[in-house]
């Protein structure tokens, strides 16, 4: 860990820079499939600088997946922010750093809240002085606070996902913090919280023997004594234990206790929203990784076809490889052209399915997972999309860099061999189907 330096200096991170270099540089990574890249990522790369993010900011890795460690320049095919959410929500489920480093300084935070008696907590509360019983003061000086200013600052992110389980009440504000339902009693009882006695009361200080008593600055009306009745009925299951102490709890966790873990999962669901079983149809099953990757690529519309390098500012003619009778584009080259639909109606003549292809990639795999018979022919069927649009980019490639041609009749051969080998690694039997297909050919 480097003592000593400013808390965002590039020399932090050489230690880190200099072991992914000598990773990389052992990988031949020029040789690896998108796929091979995404594995070598989520297992090796990230997990490099954990330790130091634990403690600071990292700069804002995205060049080694799309390019590998190849020299010049290479095309981002997706946002890098699409792919960087979960495989459930449309990404490839690359683990964002970000999002992991602000996970690993909010460890602090929750520590501050947890431990008592610790030394470096004795220390911090000296330099920077107590806001509350759970935080700082907010650090505002230019110089010797860097760190902590930085993981300061994420309390505002962190409290929200935090309530309290008061026990003896000293440390809870009654009507400011979050210590029965999901907000503050001041939120819930505006009306009440301007002529409540005292603002800044702690639960303990409107707790008798009797029961709660709360204190205003004047008499009540008879509309707000039957706003009291709704605060009294909201606290009637609550109990105060004198010899219990106030804990804050996470809100995303059975036991009440931060993780990193969790506290990453949750900041993915609010960057990306509610996940979609789409993605899982390809991303579960046990097909080779590369081929996961380019149906990803397929369904967001992101292979390198001719549209795509169009786009990218690249001069040539947009022909389709396949059937030289128009533009090549995403939905044409794996949906519409002449050639693709030759191996689709293939498949389609086992179901006898009277099928209209729909316009974009995304909606042929929404549809075509809902048909199939038995769950083990279901298993094979969610495959087949994947498998034609792999069969059909590799014969379009062979003739672009190439120049060489299969007949259909071979691409077909080349098609169901790689559904059978696959289905062989799923272990699925039934597919006699498909056995058939062969003999029809």
């Amino acid at each position: 860990m480097p003592l000593g330096n400013n808390h965002k200096a590039l020399e932090i991170w050489d230690g880190i820079l200099e072991k992914t270099e000598k990773k990389l540089s052992g990988w031949k990574a020029q040789y690896l499939s998108l796929g091979g890249r995404l594995i070598l990522i989520n297992s090796v790369l990230d997990s490099l600088p954990t330790y130091v993010m634990s403690l600071f900011p990292i700069p804002l890795r995205r060049k080694f997946l799309w390019q590998g460690n190849k020299d010049g320049k290479g095309y981002s095919l997706v946002n890098w922010e699409t792919a960087l959410l979960s495989k459930d929500r449309g990404g490839l489920g690359i683990k964002n750093l970000k999002l992991q480093n602000e996970s690993l300084l909010k460890k602090w935070l929750w520590r501050y809240t947890e431990e008592r008696n610790s030394l470096w907590k004795e220390v911090i509360i000296a330099k920077y002085g107590e806001l509350n019983p759970w935080c700082t003061e907010i650090t505002t000086e230019p110089y010797g606070v860097g760190a902590w200013r930085s993981i300061r600052n994420l309390w505002s992110q962190m409290e929200t996902n935090l309530y309290i389980k008061v026990g003896s009440g000293t440390k809870t504000k009654f009507w400011k913090d979050v210590w029965i339902d999901q907000s503050p009693l001041r939120d819930l009882f505006p009306d009440l919280f301007q002529i409540c006695g005292n603002p800044d009361a702690n639960v303990g200080d409107c707790w008798t023997e009797q029961g709660w008593d709360l204190v205003f600055r004047r008499l009540l009306n008879d509309w707000e004594v039957e706003r009291v009745a709704e605060i009294l009925g909201m606290l009637g299951g609550v109990t105060i234990n004198a010899n219990a102490t106030d804990r804050m709890l996470w809100k995303h966790s059975k036991d009440g206790l931060f993780s990193v873990n969790s506290a990453y999962r949750r900041g993915l669901q609010v960057m990306a929203g509610r996940p979609t079983h789409l993605w899982n149809y390809f991303w579960k099953g046990d097909i080779p990784t590369k081929v996961k990757c380019f149906t990803w690529l397929v369904i967001k519309r992101a292979c390198l076809t001719q549209e795509v390098l169009q786009k990218k500012g690249r001069q040539l003619v947009p022909r389709c490889f396949l059937c030289n009778l128009t533009s090549e584009t995403n939905s044409h080259l794996f949906l519409h052209c002449n050639y693709t639909a030759q191996i689709w109606n293939l498949f389609l003549s086992i179901s006898n399915l009277n099928w209209t292809m729909p316009e974009r990639t995304s909606d042929v795999l929404k549809s075509w997972v809902r048909r199939g018979g038995t769950k083990s022919q279901k298993r094979w069927w969610r495959l087949i999309p994947s498998c034609i649009w792999w069969s059909i980019w590799k014969e379009r490639n062979s003739r672009c860099f190439d120049n060489r041609s299969n007949s259909i009749h071979k691409v077909k051969w080349n098609c169901i061999v790689s559904l059978l080998f696959w289905c062989k690694q799923l272990c699925i039997v039934d597919t006699d189907q498909i056995v058939d297909l062969i003999g029809s050919l």
